[in-house]
């Protein structure tokens, strides 16, 4: 029960941790049950007991996959943004505003939604708890499943505690984080066009390769490969339809997944 309250914390779910434990317990009954009688009446009793308990079990586990993807979607979101966040936090420290206010005011200005979420309830609990700046980017730490954050967090409470120039080392943090942030900007781009040359030469060059072979040797008839017999027209279509495609696709996923910095 620890790990899925850790799980339902650091997730940002907006509803409490009762109503997400009843949903857990509740939904894959109601869900077995529902599969259950259509399958009884369907397929008989066998049936009905074999769709049931597929039906419970995935929605059993949709509800904690859920999680799961908000907690990386977290984490992915403050990861890459939370460094244009200090940006607009540093302006705000230097010209002498309090942290609390800074903290309230950026909640307001925010446009990740992730990242203002939470520091619009770092804000409530400032506001509401009567809690002090420090106490509640604390808190908000321990809902964040985002070492860059943590660490941060982690330095302004300190600095805070020891001096007025919160904003100077703030100034450091932001240097460090823009400076390892252009180190894995650089690695991106080798490797990317590391990619890209696969890429070209995949998708490009050897389906190229392919119909040359194929129209060089179709006076000679069919074609036999690896046993089966393909007409030179219908290997051409053949990568023009589903292999060029396919490839293509999963190149885009690649890049996609590669295209955070």
């Amino acid at each position: 029960m620890k790990l899925l309250y850790e799980l339902y914390r650091q997730s940002g779910l907006a509803f409490s941790y009762r109503r997400y434990v009843t949903a857990v317990i509740a939904v894959p009954l109601a869900a077995g049950a529902s599969a259950g009688v259509v399958g009884w009446l369907l397929f008989g009793l066998a049936g009905g007991v074999a769709l049931g308990a597929i039906g419970g079990l995935l929605s059993f586990a949709a509800l904690l996959l859920y999680p799961v993807h908000l907690v990386s979607a977290r984490r992915s979101h403050f990861e890459n943004n939370l460094v244009y966040t200090l940006g607009v936090l540093l302006p705000l420290l230097a010209a002498g505003v309090p942290l609390g206010r800074a903290i309230t005011r950026l909640a307001e200005v925010e446009d990740d939604k992730y990242i203002a979420r939470e520091l619009a309830l770092a804000a409530r609990e400032m506001i509401v708890m009567g809690s002090s700046p420090e106490e509640a980017l604390s808190h908000s730490a321990e809902r964040v499943p985002s070492v860059t954050y943590r660490e941060t967090v982690e330095v302004l409470t300190r600095s805070a505690k020891l001096t007025q120039r919160v904003d100077a080392v703030l100034l450091a943090r932001l240097d460090w984080l823009l400076r390892a942030k252009q180190i894995k900007a650089q690695s991106l781009v080798r490797s990317m066009s590391l990619m890209f040359e696969i890429f070209v030469v995949v998708t490009i060059l050897l389906p190229t390769l392919v119909y040359i072979v194929a129209l060089s040797l179709s006076p000679l008839g069919v074609l036999e490969l690896g046993g089966l017999a393909v007409d030179p027209l219908t290997l051409m279509l053949l990568m023009s339809l589903i292999y060029i495609p396919i490839v293509g696709l999963v190149f885009y996923v690649i890049f996609d997944s590669m295209a955070q910095i």
